[in-house]
C-alpha cells in the first residue's frame, strides 16, 4: 500500500507540527469530553447589586456528543462536558488514515489514560488536589486592589537597597573615591529591550552580558522588555539557568532554542513526568477556573515554556521557577535590576461604535473568519485606547487607571476590590504567551502550510484544529492582528474607584484582554517614564524603521505631559530606507503643526501600528517560515545600515529655552550640565563587522522556532560588542547626571541652611 502523496512534500519539522496540532487537539478534546470543565460553573460566583455574592442557578447541559450537528467550536468546548462512555464511544467512530499515523493514535491513547479523572491523572493531580502551599504560599492570603499613582512599598524599599548596593559599584565605574558618592545623587539607569522574537532575546541576553562585565548593570535600577526582550529577563529571574550570571543564562537560552519549541522532543515534554505536570498545570488550571477562558496565546506560552523554561537537568526542575511573585527572590536584596515585563489592552471605549462596525464586517460562507472595511475599521481606530499594564514581582496594573494587585493574586477573580477566591498565581508559562503574543500569528502560518494533510485526520478532530487556530477571527471586535489572552478582571466592580478618564466599560467586564505590548511600542519607555529614571538605555532588536521608535516615544511623552524627554531624539534622515527622507521628515513635521493635541498624537499612532500589522500578516502569508514577515529585516545589510552608528545618546531639557542639539556628541560638559532632562542612550542591532564580519544578525528573523549555536553565538557576540562600545558615551552621560544631581542637592541644602541661618538670626535678634 503506497503512503499518501502529501506526505512526501512534508518535511520532517512540519511532520511534527502535523503530530503535536493533533495531539494538543486530542488534549483539548478530552479535556471537554471527560466533564472537566463543566462540572465547575456550578461553584462559580457572580455579583448583584455589587453587595450580594451568591451562587447562580445551575442550568443542566446537554452532552455535546449527543447531538447530531455540534454547536460548540474551537476553545469553546471547555465550557462543556460529555461522560467518559459518549467519548469512547465518539473515538471509536473516528476514520484514521491507514498509513503514517499510528504514532499519533498511540500518543492520542496515552494522553486519554493520563489526562482522565481516575485516580492518579495528571488532571486529578493538578486541578483535584489542593495546591502544596510550600509551592504555593499564595493560596493561604488574601489580596486587594491598592489605588493611587506612587510606586507600592516593596519597590520603594527595593529601590533604597539598590541604591546601597549600586554606591561602591558606580564609584568604581566612574573611577572616583565611594565616599565621595551620595546615594541620592545616584542615576536611576534602566535598561529597555525592544520585542522581536528570539532575535530580542539573544540581543538583550547578550547586551546584560557586557553590561555586567563593564560594570554598568551593577549601576542599574530597571530592566524593562516588551515580547522577546521579555522573555531574557523571566529566564534570568527565573533561576532555570542555576545561576543570576547574565552569560550562564544565555547558555541555557542557547542550548533550549537550538530545538524548536514544536520538534516531537517538545510536546514529549507535555506529556512525560515529570514536565508534563510542571508545564501544563498554569494551563490546566486556568481552563479549569470559574471563567475557564483559554486561548491560542496559552497553548503558545506553554510550547515556549517547554524550551526556556526547563532545565537541561530535570533533576533540578522547580515548579516556583514559572513564578512572577518569587522572582523577587533574586532582587530583594539588591542583587539585580527589578523587571518590569509589559503587556497592553485595546479597549474600545464607545459600546455603539463597536456595534455599528459589527454591522459592516463580512463573514465567510462558512462562519469561520471575517474581514473588516477600510472605513469601518477606520471609524473602530478612532474609538480604541491602549492601556499599559506592567508586571513586576511586587504588582501588576495600570498607571493610566491607578490600580494594582499583588503579582501573585492575577488569576483570582475579584468583585470591588477584594478577592473573592484563592488560587495559585497564573503561572509564567501563560504569562510568556502574553507577552509575545504577536507570534501566535505564526502558528496560523505554519497550519495553512500543512494544512492539506491535516484535512486527512479524522473530520472531528481536523474541526477541532481549524476552530482553535481561526477562533479570534470570529470575535466581530477584534481589529488587531496580535491575538489577545483573557484573565480574570481584578477591576470588576470598581465604578467610580479608578483614576479619571478611564475606560467606562473596565469594571463590568468579567475578563481583561492582555496583547503583545509590540502592538503599541516596540520599546518599554512608557514604565520607566512614570518611574522618573534618569536615563534609559534602549535595545532595539526591531525589524521596523529605527526613527519609528522614537516619534512614538515622543508622542508618548507629550500625551504625559513630561517636558523632559530628548527633543529631536531620532536617526538621521540619511539611514532611512527610501530616498525622500527629507520630503517625509517634512511632511511629519507639517502634520504634527497642523494637527496637534495629545488625542490627535495618540490616534494617529494607533493608525499607523495598525495599518502596519494588518501589511504584516497579509505578507506572512506567501512566505517561508524564515523569512516571515518580509520587511526591511529582508534588505541588504549594507544599505540598511548605512550610516547607522551602534550607539546615539541625547539628554533633554524641560527648559523651554533650551536651543541646539540634544546630541551627547553636540554638547560639552558645561552644556551637558544645563540640561536636566532624561538620557536617552540607543543602541540597535547593527551588523558589527570588526567583531563578526560579514554577519547580518537579522539572517535570525523575527519569527524564527529555533535558532542555531552558531547563529545565536553570533548574535550573543554582536550584541556584546555594541554594548562595550558603548561604554564610553554610557559613563560620560552617567557622569554628567551625577554631577547634575549632585550640583542641584548642594543648592538645595545651602538654600536651607540659608533660610535657616535667618530664621535664627532673626530670633535671635528680636
Amino acid at each position: 500500500m503506497r503512503a499518501h502523496p502529501e506526505f512526501g512534500r512534508l518535511t520532517m519539522a512540519r511532520w511534527w507540527l502535523v503530530w503535536s496540532l493533533s495531539s494538543l487537539a486530542a488534549y483539548f478534546a478530552f479535556i471537554h469530553h471527560v466533564g472537566v470543565i463543566g462540572p465547575l460553573y456550578a461553584e462559580s460566583y457572580v455579583l448583584e447589586d455589587q453587595e450580594d455574592i451568591r451562587q447562580p442557578e445551575v442550568e443542566p447541559k446537554n452532552d455535546p456528543l449527543d447531538q447530531k450537528e455540534s454547536t460548540w467550536r474551537g476553545l469553546e468546548l471547555l465550557r462543556s462536558s460529555a461522560s467518559i462512555q459518549a467519548l469512547t464511544s465518539a473515538m471509536s467512530s473516528w476514520k484514521w488514515p491507514t498509513i503514517g499515523f499510528s504514532d499519533i493514535q498511540a500518543r492520542f491513547s496515552a494522553l486519554l489514560l493520563e489526562l482522565s479523572l481516575g485516580p492518579g491523572s495528571l488532571y486529578s493531580e493538578i486541578v483535584d488536589e489542593p495546591p502544596d502551599v510550600k509551592i504555593y504560599p499564595e493560596m493561604e492570603w488574601d489580596a486587594a486592589v491598592r489605588f493611587g499613582e506612587e510606586l507600592c512599598f516593596a519597590e520603594r524599599a527595593f529601590l533604597s537597597e539598590r541604591k546601597r548596593t549600586m554606591k561602591s559599584s558606580f564609584a568604581r565605574l566612574l573611577g572616583v573615591p565611594e565616599n565621595a558618592i551620595d546615594e541620592r545623587d545616584l542615576p536611576i539607569v534602566a535598561i529597555a529591550g525592544s520585542g522581536g522574537g528570539f532575535r530580542a532575546m539573544l540581543n538583550t541576553s547578550g547586551s546584560l552580558i557586557a553590561a555586567e562585565r563593564s560594570g554598568i548593570l551593577s549601576c542599574t535600577a530597571y530592566t524593562a522588555g516588551v515580547s522577546g526582550s521579555c522573555w531574557a529577563l523571566g529566564v534570568l529571574h527565573s533561576g532555570v539557568a542555576g545561576s543570576l550570571d547574565p552569560y550562564l543564562v544565555s547558555r541555557h537560552i542557547q542550548d533550549r532554542i537550538r530545538v524548536s519549541y514544536l520538534d516531537r522532543s517538545t510536546l514529549d515534554a507535555l506529556i512525560t513526568p515529570p514536565t508534563n505536570k510542571y508545564l501544563l498545570s498554569s494551563f490546566l488550571r486556568k481552563a479549569a477556573g470559574p471563567t475557564g477562558v483559554v486561548s491560542l496565546v496559552d497553548i503558545y506560552g506553554t510550547l515556549l515554556g517547554s524550551r526556556l523554561f526547563v532545565p537541561a537537568d530535570l533533576s533540578r526542575l522547580d515548579p516556583q521557577h514559572l513564578s512572577l511573585h518569587l522572582m523577587r527572590r533574586t532582587i530583594d536584596k539588591g542583587q539585580l535590576p527589578l523587571p518590569i515585563f509589559t503587556a497592553v489592552q485595546h479597549v474600545v471605549e464607545s459600546d455603539n461604535i463597536a456595534i455599528e462596525v459589527q454591522t459592516k464586517k463580512t463573514v465567510t460562507t462558512d462562519g469561520r473568519s471575517a474581514t473588516i472595511s477600510e472605513e469601518a475599521q477606520e471609524q473602530l481606530v478612532e474609538v480604541v485606547r491602549c492601556l499599559w499594564y506592567e508586571f513586576t514581582p511586587y504588582e501588576i496594573g495600570c498607571d493610566e487607571l491607578g490600580a494594582w494587585i499583588p503579582s501573585w493574586s492575577l488569576g483570582r477573580r475579584f468583585r470591588q476590590g477584594k478577592n473573592i477566591e484563592k488560587r495559585p498565581e497564573l503561572g509564567f508559562t501563560i504569562l510568556t504567551g502574553i507577552f509575545g503574543s504577536a507570534f501566535c500569528a505564526s502558528l496560523k502560518h505554519y497550519f495553512k502550510e500543512v494544512q492539506p494533510t491535516l484535512e486527512l485526520l479524522p473530520a472531528q478532530l481536523y474541526g477541532w484544529l481549524l476552530d482553535i487556530v481561526t477562533e479570534d477571527e470570529r470575535d466581530l471586535r477584534l481589529i488587531h492582528p496580535v491575538l489577545p489572552d483573557k484573565v480574570p478582571n481584578f477591576l470588576k466592580g470598581l465604578e467610580g474607584q479608578l483614576r479619571e478618564g478611564s475606560p467606562r466599560n473596565l469594571t463590568g467586564e468579567e475578563n481583561l484582554s492582555f496583547m503583545d505590548a509590540g502592538a503599541e511600542l516596540n520599546i518599554p519607555y512608557y514604565p520607566l517614564l512614570r518611574r522618573n529614571v534618569d536615563c534609559i538605555i534602549a535595545l532595539d532588536a526591531s525589524a521596523d524603521s529605527q526613527d519609528l521608535w522614537f516619534t512614538r516615544a515622543e508622542e508618548l511623552a507629550i500625551r504625559r505631559g513630561l517636558r523632559t524627554w530628548p527633543k529631536g531624539a531620532r536617526w538621521p534622515t540619511e539611514v532611512r530606507l527610501n530616498g525622500n527622507a527629507d520630503e517625509e521628515t517634512n511632511e511629519s513635521e507639517r502634520q504634527r503643526s497642523e494637527d496637534p493635541g495629545a488625542h490627535t498624537a495618540t490616534r494617529k499612532l494607533a493608525r499607523t501600528q495598525e495599518t502596519e500589522l494588518a501589511g504584516q500578516t497579509t505578507r506572512q502569508d506567501t512566505l517561508d517560515s524564515r523569512e516571515m514577515p518580509q520587511r526591511s529585516e529582508d534588505s541588504d545589510s549594507a544599505s540598511r545600515f548605512q550610516s547607522l552608528r551602534t550607539c546615539e545618546v541625547w539628554i533633554g531639557s524641560s527648559s523651554a529655552d533650551a536651543e541646539g542639539s540634544s546630541r551627547l556628541d553636540d554638547l560639552d560638559e558645561d552644556a551637558l550640565l544645563t540640561r536636566d532632562g532624561i538620557g536617552v542612550v540607543y543602541i540597535p542591532l547593527a551588523p558589527n563587522e570588526l567583531k563578526m564580519p560579514g554577519f547580518d544578525p537579522f539572517v535570525i528573523s523575527t519569527w524564527r522556532r529555533e535558532v542555531s549555536v552558531e547563529e545565536s553565538q553570533a548574535l550573543l557576540d554582536v550584541a556584546q560588542a555594541n554594548f562595550e562600545h558603548s561604554k564610553d558615551k554610557i559613563v560620560k552621560l552617567l557622569r554628567a547626571i551625577w554631577l547634575r544631581k549632585k550640583h542641584a542637592r548642594q543648592q538645595k541644602e545651602w538654600r536651607e541652611h540659608l533660610r535657616r541661618f535667618r530664621k535664627n538670626l532673626r530670633q535671635d535678634m528680636f
